[in-house]
């Protein structure tokens, strides 16, 4: 095997192994609540605390109500039973009777809206719950099909790390250095493949271009990587250059 064939296949072994840290790197950030779930569940808390409050508001206008309509049994029943020592009381006790109804057919209106106001708040919870428990049904089925991915990526990583070494062994130290030092510099592509272009053939040196940035590479150099005992680098990328 000659020197770029040993490179190109660590390349290739190197290009998976980043590809699947990259896929579980997006797998880590999308594990655990999504951002659907946790505006679901915002929504959902924001609707039961409205609820909680129009129910406590209806409550306390029902006490209310009730409390105005004893007293107002009371004081007519003082009145129909002639219980007023004078009738500058009876005046006044009716005045009070007038006031506490005048009050009373307020609240009782403020009620009537309260009740209404808590059957929306209600349904606006329900619906909330409803499409809570839609979210977390599917947000539990994604979360599986992730961990499962994460598991079978962290499987191919540890396997294809592993296999690095065997192609190392016979790659020269030098080589390596070189190699390590491009795929630093080019994101991680230091061997690029040559591939021929049949439709560049009249104003080319020839119909092969370097794959990692789309420039001809001219005979001279395809004939070098090809015999591959030399290290052949992309004039335009500074890639090693690699042909099949």
């Amino acid at each position: 095997m000659s020197r770029i064939q040993s490179l190109y296949r660590l390349q290739m072994i190197d290009s998976q192994i980043d590809e699947a840290k990259h896929n579980l790197a997006r797998i880590a950030a999308n594990l655990g609540k999504s951002k659907a779930l946790i505006k679901a569940e915002k929504i959902t808390h924001e609707a039961e605390q409205a609820l909680h409050q129009a129910q406590a508001k209806m409550r306390d206008l029902d006490l209310e109500v009730k409390s105005l309509a004893t007293k107002i049994a009371t004081n007519e029943k003082k009145l129909y039973e002639g219980k007023s020592t004078s009738a500058k009381e009876a005046a006044n006790l009716q005045e009070e009777v007038n006031s506490l109804k005048k009050r009373l057919e307020k609240r009782e209106e403020s009620l009537l809206e309260a009740m209404v106001i808590s059957e929306q708040a209600e349904r606006v919870w329900q619906q909330a719950q409803t499409e809570l428990t839609t979210i977390k049904e599917k947000a539990a089925s994604d979360q599986e099909k992730l961990q499962h991915l994460q598991t079978q990526l962290q499987t191919k990583v540890s396997n294809l790390i592993e296999q690095r070494p065997s192609i190392i062994q016979y790659i020269t130290a030098e080589d390596v250095k070189a190699y390590e030092q491009l795929r630093a510099q080019k994101g991680g592509r230091a061997v690029t493949e040559v591939a021929i272009m049949p439709e560049i053939n009249d104003d080319a040196e020839s119909g092969y271009v370097c794959l990692a940035c789309n420039v001809s590479v001219s005979h001279r150099k395809v004939l070098q990587a090809r015999t591959g005992t030399e290290l052949t680098y992309c004039s335009t990328c500074g890639r090693m250059l690699y042909v099949a």
